[in-house]
């Protein structure tokens, strides 16, 4: 402990001769262990930490499937769910659930309210008992019982003032009132549903539940989660699934062909496909990191070499090797504690901004935090940073003659093979660096031309809102269309609000409703093949409102009302698709929205393609429909306005009040706002991996300066005697450059291959630009030239100022 103590404070006092090496050294570990401890709390958070439940490996999800219209990962039909919960043993809960938004009034301002909606063994699945109160019983899920629910704890603080006494309060939803029996605690989430603020019903007291039991059989709209036995494995889950699958099939014909997919774990459901873009990033930070470790190597071995003197003396003086080899690993050891402290001070800010940057849909986002974890991984990666750079001069120190160094001091201990490990490490930095800067520059390629796919609208200018109608209140078809017609008609009427309009769902924001449909007098089609085309009920001007072209025929009017024939709209990909040879005017398609019913409807015109879903997907066959005909419960409101987006929200929201103050008026955003939420995912990705690659340029900027740098002070009696003879500026100056034209040589043929084949990985993230675009990697190699010779050209300045006479004299 004495010498392990003296020396630490050798150390100390030798790391604090040297304060320029010292602040450089700890400043690049502290980058590269607090880019990977800030990337690693979101990874630990989102894919290694349990979820927060009591034994979540017993959890998961039984989603359906039908292979023969190519249908996967659907939820389940309730009675499948009623079937299963009453026959399987392997199971000791199940539930299903489904969520959507009630409106919550008698609170202030109308506002609505995230609902989980749950058969009464949900509660059971995930074993966690409530703050306050109890949770469902199996007689709440009973039709004809008082309506009960039970709150989260963000929704009982922020909505009711945390009042002590809720249980047995009243909670108005949709203007029908549930008895509040329970509270949640905080850190209780339902999965797949992050926000704080959430209540949870059951199933049979949803206003949409009649709606839902239409056609019971036909819809797979539940997802069911269920808790495995203790003895029960997974692979024993899914045989029973399989025989009850067959079962299934024979007592439901009519669900033609689905069955239950697998028995999936929750976390691996929940982690859903986040998984390999995170460990994209991670493998990203994990090379920063690597760089760093070269950089202080180099900066290591330069040291040790103006040290070799100093270690011969000692080992003349009687020291043994292996005391060398330990002074030397504690003094990296102590550069590597006090950059793993740094490291943690820039992860504590890292996780923050991380945090602010993330894309919303990310899983977990509240679990991402600065814990012991975390810190032990920071402080494991500080010492393995420490021993992988503190063998440089270990090695040197092992392979110096310490004789030639007392005759020749620090010049004639210098060997060859030091110069060759310093270039042979700023080579590798070139390597690894160019691997980052070709996996930004595919992704910024990427992004680029995503955000200049045109969205087949016209969304400048555009403001939506959403106004929720009370089931309870507005509970048919009628009145459903009367006010969203009285709505747009006040809008209409109002100043700056004139285009108006209403639909649902709105792309780019609200995904997509796929149904299947027939086309009328074509040959009925194989068994378990569909028609599909997604859905879109809009009132007559919403395709002025938004953009949206018309090709053929003619759009939406108000003749096109529930008394008159049914009509509907296709864009060209439907046309395209189903109707490659044919004039599709005329023609009738047979479908409809579960709350509709099916109707043949006339084909009256074609109209643009929509990137309905995302801009990195391609537009798929949609068809509209007359909102007065096939009207929903709810309204989304879109304004084209030269006014502002606040003052288009405040004329909403006026209006509709002045229909019904009780109706709340939510997701207010522009258009364009809503396509850069769209884009969230893909930027984030970019900027991170793009801030990456430039702390990686400036690492391996900084070691091909230190390389020059330090060969040009070695070489100084040559470039002198070179001067002396009559060398020109610029012959000295390209020599000098010339090695670091070497390092990036040897760095571009090392990295080229490398970079081919880790950004296959990427080619999952990418749009429209393949991973070995000849582009990136031109662009990326000569970026690194030019940064090389710029590292290298004030070292060429100095070699230029020698003096000849006092580089001889002084040698």
């Amino acid at each position: 402990m004495g010498t392990l103590i003296e020396d630490l404070r050798y150390g100390l006092r030798m790391l604090r001769k040297s304060p320029g090496f010292t602040g450089v050294a700890i400043l690049t570990l502290a980058l590269g262990i607090g880019a990977n401890t800030a990337i690693f709390s979101v990874v630990n958070a989102v894919l290694f930490r349990p979820l927060p439940y009591p034994n979540p490996g017993q959890l998961a999800l039984l989603p359906e499937a039908n292979p023969k219209q190519g249908i996967t990962g659907a939820g389940m039909s309730y009675p499948s769910l009623l079937e299963l919960h009453d026959n399987s043993r392997l199971f000791s809960a199940i539930a299903g659930l489904v969520s959507h938004s009630l409106t919550l009034t008698g609170r202030g301002e109308p506002s609505e309210a995230r609902t989980i909606v749950v058969t009464q063994d949900f509660f059971s699945v995930f074993d966690t008992k409530p703050l306050l109160g109890r949770t469902l019983l199996p007689g709440d899920g009973e039709r004809g019982r008082a309506p009960v629910a039970v709150l989260s704890e963000g929704m009982w603080r922020s909505q009711f003032g945390a009042d002590p006494n809720i249980i047995g309060s009243p909670a108005t939803l949709d203007m029908r009132p549930y008895t509040v029996v329970g509270v949640m605690p905080a850190e209780f989430r339902t999965p797949f549903f992050d926000q704080a603020d959430q209540l949870w019903i059951p199933l049979v007291q949803d206003p949409l539940f009649s709606g839902w039991m239409t056609h019971p059989q036909k819809t797979h709209w539940m997802p069911v989660l269920a808790r495995l036995r203790p003895e029960v494995s997974f692979a024993q889950a899914k045989a029973e699934m399989d025989i009850m699958t067959a079962r299934l099939a024979r007592e439901f014909p009519a669900e033609n062909g689905w069955m239950i997919q697998q028995v999936q774990p929750l976390r691996q459901a929940v982690v859903g496909d986040v998984k390999s873009p995170l460990l994209i990033l991670s493998c990203a930070v994990g090379l920063v990191l690597l760089i760093a470790c070269a950089n202080i190597a180099n900066l290591l071995l330069t040291r040790a070499t103006s040290r070799s003197r100093e270690m011969a003396v000692r080992i003349a003086l009687g020291a043994p090797p292996r005391r060398i080899t330990r002074q030397l690993l504690t003094e990296s050891a102590i550069l590597g504690i006090f950059g793993s402290v740094a490291g943690m001070s820039l992860a504590y800010f890292g996780v923050s901004v991380l945090i602010s940057l993330l894309p919303p849909g990310l899983p977990r986002i509240q679990a991402i935090r600065v814990d012991g974890s975390v810190l032990g991984f920071a402080l494991l990666l500080s010492l393995a940073a420490s021993f992988v750079f503190g063998l440089a001069p270990v090695v040197f120190a092992a392979q110096s003659d310490p004789q030639t160094n007392l005759r020749g001091g620090a010049r004639a201990g210098e060997a060859t093979s030091s110069q060759r490990a310093r270039s042979v490490l700023a080579a590798v930095e070139v390597a690894l660096a160019l691997v980052l800067l070709v996996a930004a520059g595919l992704l910024m390629r990427s992004f680029t031309r995503l955000t200049a796919v045109s969205p087949g609208f016209e969304p400048n200018g555009v403001v939506k809102a959403m106004v929720s109608l009370p089931q309870f209140q507005y509970s048919t078809a009628q009145q459903w269309n009367a006010f969203a017609t009285e709505l747009i008609t006040r809008l209409q009427a109002a100043p700056g609000t004139e285009e108006s309009a209403c639909a649902a769902p709105l792309p780019i924001k609200d995904g997509q409703i796929d149904l299947p449909f027939e086309i009328a007098g074509n040959p009925p089609l194989p068994a378990g093949s569909a028609n599909t085309a997604d859905y879109v009920t809009a009132s007559p001007r919403y395709f002025s409102v938004m953009g949206i072209p018309l090709l053929r025929g003619r759009l939406f009017t108000s003749s096109d009302s529930p008394s008159s024939p049914p009509v509907a709209l296709i864009s060209v990909a439907l046309a395209r698709r189903y109707f490659p040879d044919q004039d599709p005017l005329g023609r009738h398609l047979v479908f409809g929205f579960p709350l509709n019913g099916p109707a043949s409807r006339e084909i009256i015109g074609v109209v643009g393609d929509v990137h309905d879903v995302s801009l990195g997907k391609k537009p798929e066959p949609m068809m509209y429909v007359p909102f007065a005909q096939a009207p929903i419960y709810g309204c989304e409101v879109v304004v084209r306005s030269p006014l502002t987006a606040s003052a288009v929200a405040a004329a909403i929201r006026t209006e509709t009040h002045n229909i019904d103050k009780n109706l709340p008026v939510t997701d207010i955003t522009t258009l364009p706002g809503a396509l850069s939420a769209s884009l969230a995912e893909p930027r984030f990705r970019t900027l991170i991996l793009g801030l990456f690659s430039a702390i990686a340029l400036a690492l391996a900027a900084v070691g091909i300066f230190g390389v020059i740098s330090y060969s040009v002070s070695r070489r100084t009696r040559e470039i002198g005697i070179r001067i002396a003879l009559g060398a020109t500026p610029a012959s000295v100056r390209i020599l000098v450059m010339g090695e670091s034209a070497k390092l990036v040589f040897f760095g571009l043929v090392t990295g080229i291959p490398l970079a081919l084949v880790l950004t296959r990985f990427l080619s999952t993230l990418l749009f429209d630009v393949r991973p070995a675009d000849p582009l990136t990697f031109i662009g990326v190699a000569v970026l690194l030239t030019l940064v090389a010779l710029a590292a290298s050209y004030l070292p060429a300045r100095r070699a230029l100022r020698v003096d000849p006479m006092v580089a001889l004299r002084n040698e």
